[in-house]
This record gives C-alpha cells, structure tokens and sequence, in this order.
C-alpha cells in the first residue's frame, strides 16, 4: 500500500509538473509520465532484491556458525568396551558439573549420587531446575565441564558415542518418528527379526491398536502424522522394548497421554524393565510415586534423594510440600501408593 501511494505520488508530480510548465510539450509530458508509471515495478523489485540478499546474509551466518561448532567426540574410542555392556546398570555420578557454555552459569551444581543396578529413580523440579539436561548428560549431548558419570565401572567420557548412545535407551517428551515402514520406525537398524518385532504389541498397553503392528510394512508418514501423539509415545516405548537396554531413561515420556494410559505405561515398563535400572523426568508425582528413590533438583542441586514414603513421613521435606500441593485428595492417594 505504501509503494502504490509512493508511485501515486510521483505520478501525480509528474503530471502537475507537465501540466503548469506550458514549456514542456507534449511528447515529453508523455515520456516522463511513462516512466514515472513504472516506478511501482522498479520500487518492487529493489525490495525483493534486498529481501534475497539479506536471506542470504542469514545463510552465510548460519554456515559461519556451523562451520564454527565444536565437533562432537569420535563415535568410536579405544578399548572400545564389551558388547554386553552394560551388563547391571549400576550408576554412580561424581561432582557433575554442566554448563552450556564457558561464559554462562553452571546448569548443574556438583551432582553426586549412585543409583544401585535395577533401581528405579525418579527425577523431579521444576521448570529449569536441570532435569533434561542431566538426562542429556547421559547420552553426551551435552558434556560434563567437571566431573564424570561411571555406569558399571566405566566413565562414558572415555568410549564412543555410538558405542554409549546404543547401550542407553531414551524415551523422550517428544517423540522421534521417522517416515518409512512401521518395521523401519521400530527397528531403525535392521537388528532385528520380524517375529521379535510382531511380538512388541503384546507387551504394551491396550491403548493402542495393536493390530497396526500386525502389518510391519504399513507406511509412516514424516514425522508419524498418522498416528496420535500418545500413539507416538507408545511406538516409542515399543522400540524401547525391542532394545532392552539395561538403563532406560524416561525424559517426561507420558506427558501427551491421559492418566489411565500413564497408569499402564507405567505398569508395562516395570515389568518389562524390571531388571533394568530407569531414571524417569516426571511431571506427573502418580508416575515416580511407587519408585524406589526421587531425586527432587533445585536450580541444578540436589536438595533431597530418598525413597517416596521416607521424604512423605517429613512433613518439613520439599517433596512433602510438593505432593500437598496437588490437592488433598491426590495426597492421600499419592501416600497411599507410596505406603506411607
């Protein structure tokens, strides 16, 4: 709009000028009147001229930046370790330190703790307290600035990435669904067999139709748009299953499902990985409530660890508070559960 009242006007002066200066002929009034006309095209064009050399710049930046990214650390390192490990899933974290940057702030204050092989540990605080990104420390995402991380007596800084990122299975918030083939979502290596495959569906909840699996060649659409949210979750935890990793960690993986569908999440997993020691970011107190231990993080510190009952018998205790805000009545279930 402001280009075509720009052009109007530039036109319009033309055309008074032409019109109060009787020296000018004819002929030239038409030739400048026809060239201010086009003033509107010219002014467009110089626009989307400047918006792709700017789209450009960013380009430029963005490769600038990548080209200026730490590289990761090799995906194989030697002595490489065993192929069955982790054989228990003991795991013992000692003064982690993590911090995203050398100029910004520590995320995670020297964490120390030790989780016992087949322990199920659940992982709570709020927004920004450092959950995810001690799940993320894990897998190496993000690397330990002091410190390290020792699963069955050996520092995960000291192998490679894939052979860490293989033997640790993660169920995240959201989920990662590849376009292809169901068989191809839950077997993204071809490490299986199918029969393994078909016999997923039934070790995992009832919610989900369990005859979508019984075709391994059915399509996934990019993304998995053709199934559900809470479907996603699921095929994420079936892939889960098919792995049968020794440590699994849950980064809020029943977030985008309903209670009664937590509920038997919940339930498939702990039978499922009962010999398996799982670290669960939960938002949901009804998910960790039965652990063995809660670890409740504060702005990157650990502020209590302890089994559910121990840290409900302590009116004074942060997880006290934290179940009593949930409302009266979901506290006394919540004690209920946690045989308190």
């Amino acid at each position: 709009m402001r280009f075509n009242l720009l052009s109007s006007l530039v036109v319009g002066l033309a055309g008074a000028v032409a019109v109060f200066y009787p020296s000018i002929s004819a002929a030239l009034a038409g030739f400048a009147l026809s060239f201010a006309s086009n003033i509107t095209h010219n002014l467009l064009f110089l626009v989307r001229r400047f918006v792709a050399l700017e789209q450009s710049m960013v380009a430029l930046e963005r490769v600038k930046e990548y080209s200026e990214l730490k590289r990761e650390s090799p995906e194989f390192m030697e002595p490489r370790p065993d192929a069955s490990w982790p054989q228990n899933g003991h795991i013992k974290c000692e003064d982690l330190v993590i911090r995203y940057a050398p100029e910004l702030p520590n995320v995670l204050h020297h964490l120390s703790f030790e989780v016992q092989p087949g322990e199920k540990i659940g992982i709570l605080g709020r927004t920004g307290s450092g959950k995810s990104t001690l799940a993320l420390s894990f897998f190496r995402f993000v690397e330990a600035t002091e410190g390290r991380i020792v699963i069955d007596g050996i520092d995960i800084s000291t192998i490679g990435l894939t052979d860490l990122r293989s033997k640790i299975t993660i169920i995240p918030q959201d989920p990662m669904i590849l376009s292809g083939t169901l068989r191809s979502t839950l077997d993204v290596f071809g490490e299986y067999e199918d029969a393994d495959i078909v016999d997923v569906p039934e070790e995992t909840p009832e919610t989900i139709n369990a005859n979508v699996f019984r075709n391994l060649d059915s399509p996934v659409s990019e993304g998995g748009d053709n199934f559900s949210t809470g479907e996603k979750q699921l095929l994420c935890m079936a892939r889960a299953i098919l792995k049968r990793s020794k440590v699994l960690v849950m980064d809020e993986a029943t977030a985008s499902v309903d209670y009664a569908t937590d509920e038997l999440i919940s339930k498939t997993i702990r039978q499922e990985f009962a010999s398996s020691t799982i670290l669960t970011i939960a938002h949901r107190l009804r998910t960790v409530i039965d652990y063995d231990r809660v670890v409740l993080l504060d702005e990157g510190r650990i502020v209590e660890f302890d089994r559910p009952a121990t840290l409900l018998a302590d009116s004074d205790s942060r997880f006290y508070s934290l179940c009593k805000a949930a409302g009266r009545k979901e506290f006394y279930v919540l004690k209920r559960l946690a045989g308190a």
